[in-house]
């Protein structure tokens, strides 16, 4: 990149501690101001992170007061779309975590507000860049599986009550727009659309089996078709003590893949030379963390690093980013075909 792009984070929680962190070491890219209502937080995040900027308790008071050409959201999902439009309306392009929303309709008027103001709107889904998906994505590209049968998706994970009690807004409709999938199991029907196509119609069921303080589920399981034939099985759950990694697996009449930690599985009818040396570089055995099973802290950051590097270079190039907001849109619709399902007592519903 050749242009400098002035960054501003909103919220510095977890997440919003790792964008104040990975902003200085883009190229190009300079942390010009941080704004979350609790002064505290945003301290101690800028003390552990090694890095200075101005500090503002209000959206409106930092954009008066600094020169900012991209906005970081990393505040509570339901909270997106407004903060969102406030950002764009001051021709702020926006960088939204995940879920950009929890509504479909609600990322929908993002988009038309990007579009009204003339500035762009990107998701973070980091795990499209982990080499092990983006290989099996690669290979259903290449034609390698054949005809698809059949791809299951599932984030076995456990969080303590006292997960969801920090912060006040975790577990909650309003905010956290959902529970397990909303907010963990996102990530994987991100990748289950980008690697095997659109989801036609889901069927699932969910409630919350330990977390009896949440209102939300904290566990879903879900047969799915998607719009190529194939079949589908997806979990998401915070309730399976101690915590697994996320397992994604893909086959057809020619392969099967599997990336859980890396890439356990790549074999095809029609193998090709770098098919071995691919699993030895990817292999699970070599994972330096647990990829969030059991802490939600235990996982790579260079993911993000690369996610909102590539946003920076396509935005750059006057180009949409491969997280676009209409592209982030998909895990959201589906995610909220779940939930309609589950209402109807497991009934099909078509993803809209």
């Amino acid at each position: 990149m050749s242009r400098e792009w002035r960054c501003a984070v909103i919220g510095t929680g977890m997440i919003g501690e790792w964008h104040v962190r990975m902003i200085p070491q883009l190229p190009h890219c300079r942390l010009v101001a941080v704004c979350d209502n609790d002064p505290n937080r945003t301290k101690a995040a800028m003390e552990k992170c090694n890095v200075t900027a101005p500090v503002y308790g209000d959206m409106e008071e930092m954009f008066a007061k600094e020169q900012i050409d991209s906005v970081h959201l990393c505040t509570p999902s339901g909270q997106h779309l407004e903060q969102a439009q406030l950002a764009m309306r001051q021709g702020k392009n926006v960088i939204v975590e995940k879920p950009m929303e929890i509504h479909p309709d609600r990322v929908d008027q993002m988009v038309q507000a990007a579009r009204k103001y003339g500035v762009k709107l990107a998701g973070i889904f980091q795990n499209r860049w982990n080499p092990a998906n983006r290989a099996i994505r690669d290979a259903v590209a290449q034609g390698r599986f054949g005809r698809l049968a059949w791809a299951g998706s599932f984030t076995p994970w456990y969080r303590p009550d006292k997960y969801y009690q920090a912060g006040g807004w975790r577990g909650t409709w309003k905010l956290d727009g959902g529970g397990a999938v909303m907010n963990q199991g996102v990530h994987q029907l991100d990748l289950m659309q980008w690697i095997v196509g659109p989801v036609k119609t889901v069927c699932a069921f969910a409630s919350s089996r330990i977390h009896a303080s949440i209102e939300v589920e904290d566990t879903l399981s879900c047969a799915l078709q998607f719009e190529n034939g194939a079949f589908g099985s997806y979990l998401a759950t915070t309730a399976m003590f101690p915590g697994s990694p996320t397992r994604l697996e893909v086959g057809g009449e020619f392969g099967t893949a599997i990336s859980e930690n890396g890439l356990k599985r790549f074999e095809f009818k029609e193998e090709q030379p770098q098919d071995k040396p691919l699993l030895e570089q990817l292999s699970p055995a070599l994972a330096k963390n647990s990829g969030g099973g059991k802490n939600p802290t235990d996982v790579t950051q260079d993911l993000h690093g690369q996610n909102l590097l590539h946003i920076y270079q396509a935005w750059e190039n006057g180009q949409e980013a491969e997280t676009s907001g209409p592209e982030s849109r998909k895990a959201v619709a589906i995610v909220h075909a779940m939930y309609r399902s589950v209402r109807k007592n497991g009934a099909p519903v078509d993803v809209k």
